[in-house]
């Protein structure tokens, strides 16, 4: 969990974590790391589809999992988006074909329900995130402290080392505006 001390007040008066990149930095870096895209539809991302190339958008998150499976196998580097809360429908893909065959991917997360006034479905997922990630054994980068580095880092261990791994958003380190 990111240090609440660091939060900033918005236009809206709702207190969020920072900005990291402006999302043109941040689309420029994704798309060469990654050529292929799928995920569920999120606000925290909302800003980024229809910047990235090659985007395909699922209905539930072990959809969009499964597919960047098959993409990874046709020679993709696949990065696919979620919101924590989808974790739970992720777990058997993972263990079932990304952990079984070491095909790596990318996932972002956003990991919702950190702030106070988030929606009360996100609350109990804010604070359980990173302990998830860690029992299931997924190396997780923070965006929030590492920024683009972040995506570097998760990239080399996805497609050097076919590793599946995420990299953690915090509500407000990408412009949920633009």
């Amino acid at each position: 969990m990111m240090n609440t001390d660091e939060l900033v007040i918005h236009e809206n008066g709702r207190h969020y974590f920072p900005e990291i990149a402006p999302v043109g930095d941040l689309v420029d870096r994704m798309n060469t790391l990654f050529d292929w895209y799928s995920g569920v539809p999120d606000s925290v991302f909302k800003p980024l589809y229809k910047r990235l190339d090659n985007t395909v958008l699922a209905m539930r998150e072990n959809h969009a999992l499964a597919m960047g499976f098959g993409a990874r196998l046709g020679g993709a580097r696949p990065c696919i988006f979620i919101q924590n809360s989808g974790l739970g429908f992720l777990v058997d893909g993972l263990f079932g074909l990304q952990y079984l065959y070491n095909n790596g991917l990318v996932l972002l997360i956003s990991n919702r329900g950190e702030l106070d006034w988030e929606e009360i479905q996100h609350q109990h997922w804010g604070d359980k995130t990173s302990e998830f990630l860690k029992a299931i054994d997924m190396p997780a980068f923070d965006y929030g402290k590492q920024g683009l580095g972040a995506l570097d880092a998760a990239a080399d261990l996805a497609f050097e080392q076919n590793k599946t791994c995420a990299v953690l958003f915090h509500r407000g380190n990408i412009d949920e505006t633009g």
